[in-house]
């Protein structure tokens, strides 16, 4: 089974990609295991940092939903166990020292946003679009966008994107603070470049050293917040409108 994960290193620097360009990059178990993984290979390497990207012109478009529909079937603490494997996964991209860029294209939908937020920086195309749509289906936040969120974009806006399920564009998530750089798309790439450049000349060790820092101010409870999450994504989906939500989403 593959893992639609591909890595590629030019000197120093690694770029990871999201390579399941047939489905928008949308995300599955596996592919959330070999993420972590290569993280956890990462901070063994001397390496100046890492660019997270996806295939095809999309960054992501979330989760991959075919598993859902089996949580009814499931034991509700495989659920559980495997979405603290995913959140693991996340913990390992903000635990590296080298710094890492999320560069964001098309699709930076639900579970791709939230992978997005584990990132240091964020580095938009004008053809980004972000947005929260699990509330079409009735589920419940589970990997930390409901609690990283509203450090970057407020409550307000974390609420809008979770309750309405509406996207923005880059023009609207750069100005509310989600992503850091914005740039035309035929700018996008070299500009992804001048910041990897940029990060590269400054000593690893001083990244990592603001990373703690920063990561520092985070409420004490972020991890407790993260956990609880686990367990309301379980509680929604036994909803039977919940349910119904997905069954029609995957008949429709």
């Amino acid at each position: 089974m593959t893992s639609h994960i591909t890595i590629e290193r030019a000197d120093d620097w690694a770029t990871l990609t999201l390579d399941r360009p047939s489905k928008a990059n949308a995300l599955t178990g596996e592919m959330f295991a070999a993420i972590g993984d290569a993280f956890e290979s990462f901070a063994g390497d001397d390496i100046d940092g890492v660019t997270v990207r996806g295939a095809g012109g999309h960054f992501s478009a979330g989760v991959d939903m075919s598993g859902v529909p089996e949580w009814g079937e499931t034991n509700p603490l495989a659920v559980r166990d495997e979405l603290e494997g995913i959140h693991d996964s996340l913990r390992a991209i903000e635990a590296l020292d080298a710094p890492v860029v999320a560069a964001l294209e098309g699709h930076v939908l639900g579970g791709g946003l939230e992978l997005a937020l584990c990132c240091d920086l964020r580095v938009a195309s004008e053809t980004a679009e972000f947005g929260l749509p699990e509330s079409e289906m009735g589920l419940a936040m589970d990997l930390g966008g409901a609690q990283k969120l509203p450090s970057f974009v407020g409550e307000g806006l974390t609420k809008y994107l979770i309750m309405t399920g509406e996207t923005i564009d880059a023009r609207r998530a750069f100005e509310a603070g989600l992503v850091e750089e914005r740039h035309d798309a035929d700018e996008f790439e070299a500009a992804l470049a001048d910041l990897e450049a940029t990060l590269a000349a400054k000593p690893t060790y001083i990244h990592g050293l603001t990373k703690r820092q920063v990561h520092s101010a985070r409420p004490l409870n972020l991890d407790e917040a993260m956990e609880q999450a686990i367990h309301h994504a379980i509680a929604a989906y036994q909803e039977g409108e919940t349910q119904e939500r997905v069954r029609d989403f995957f008949e429709g």
